[in-house]
This record gives structure tokens, C-alpha cells and sequence, in this order.
């Protein structure tokens, strides 16, 4: 079995060039934005996380399209290598290496928590989630977006995708609504697929629930 961290380190110095950023991760990207627009308040600060960060593509992004805002971004990545390109690249944004697993933060610190196709890869779903809900403030969003197998052919082109990355799990739209029962309510629910011959790709707006 691949070496979590390994696999994403070698990949590092690669990600931004791979095929999946034109038709998976820049349509996603585009997707967050267009959905952060609907949520954020341009009067008020706000304390992002993005999980599982990568190179930190989204983070600059968001903020150059939101330029005007007061954002604070922290951004965190199990790949020590992914984290040395985005302190490179952005030197006003926190970066951590870290898993979730062991990602440490004060409660209700966030008011929005990003997390892109990292998610498939948590061992532990379910604790995953409990964790986002602790961080984040009341009232705050979780913006997640994902491969998510709903299909044969979902299933299929997912098997090819796992052989180049670590051991992933694809939740459907249906697991992922009962994972997040009684933590958070579901605003919305994007599809991203810009081709037919991707597998579904699902964008989920979700609030806080429970304080």
C-alpha cells in the first residue's frame, strides 16, 4: 500500500500541471467561489480553513476574487512538500502540515471550513465531520466537494483514479447527507461535471446545526 504522505509528496511539484486540474479540480475551484459569494459578508472578518489544501491554489484564489474582504486563511495539508509550495507562493496565509486526524485547533474557531476532494481519503468519515463541526463557529458554513460514486460508471472511473493516489472511499451523495445528520443542515448541492466522461463531482453547502 502507498504511503499516504509519500503519494502527495511526490505528486507535489507535479499537482498543478496534472490532467485532473482541467476538468476536476479548476471547475471545483470555480465552483467554491461562485458558492462563497452567496455566503460571505463583505462587513464582517472572516477565519477560512481549507483541509487538505494541496498547493494552495483555492486559497489564492479566493483571495484575489475576494480581494476586498477581511479573510484570514489557514490552510492545511497531510504533505509536507504540498505545504513548503503554498509559504512559497503566499506569504499573508497560515499553512500547517497536518492530518485531520491529528489537526488541533481551538473550538469554534472557523466561520467557513473548505474541504476538496480530500475528503474520499479520510479513514475515519465520521469523525472527520465531528471535527469540522467543533471548529467551526455557530452559524458556520462547510463547504465540501468531492468525487462521489452514485453510478457503475462512477465506480468505474474512480478505480482507475485510486491506482495513481492512497487507499480513497467515494461516499455517495446519500451517505455523505446521513454522515452529516444532526450536525449540520444541507443548503445546497452543486453538480461539477463539465464532461461526460467524468464521474460525478458533488459540491455540498452545509450550515452548522446544534449550538
Amino acid at each position: 500500500m502507498f504511503n499516504t504522505t509519500k503519494i502527495w509528496d511526490y505528486w507535489a511539484n507535479k499537482y498543478d500541471g496534472l490532467w485532473v486540474q482541467k476538468y476536476s479540480l479548476t471547475p471545483t475551484r470555480k465552483a467554491v467561489i461562485s458558492t462563497l459569494s452567496s455566503v460571505l459578508d463583505k462587513g464582517k472578518k472572516i477565519k477560512l480553513l481549507d483541509m487538505g489544501c494541496g498547493t494552495g491554489q483555492l486559497i489564492r484564489e479566493i483571495k484575489t476574487k475576494f480581494k476586498d474582504y477581511d479573510i484570514e486563511c489557514t490552510g492545511v495539508d497531510i504533505s509536507n512538500r504540498m505545504i513548503d509550495i503554498c509559504k512559497n507562493k503566499d506569504k499573508t496565509s497560515s499553512y500547517i502540515t497536518s492530518s485531520i486526524e491529528n489537526f488541533e485547533y481551538n473550538e469554534g474557531e472557523f466561520d467557513i471550513i473548505i474541504c476538496t476532494h480530500s475528503f474520499p481519503y479520510y479513514q475515519d468519515k465520521a469523525k472527520a465531520i465531528e471535527k469540522f463541526h467543533r471548529l467551526l463557529k455557530k452559524n458556520g458554513y462547510f463547504i465540501l466537494a468531492q468525487a462521489s460514486v452514485n453510478s457503475f460508471y462512477d465506480s468505474l472511473a474512480m478505480f482507475f483514479v485510486k491506482l495513481t493516489t492512497s487507499k480513497a472511499a467515494y461516499p455517495s451523495i446519500d451517505e455523505v447527507l446521513n454522515l452529516i445528520r444532526g450536525k449540520f443542515k444541507s443548503i445546497d448541492i452543486v453538480s461539477i461535471k463539465e464532461k461526460a466522461f467524468m464521474p460525478a463531482i458533488c459540491l455540498f453547502l452545509f450550515l452548522k446545526e446544534g449550538d
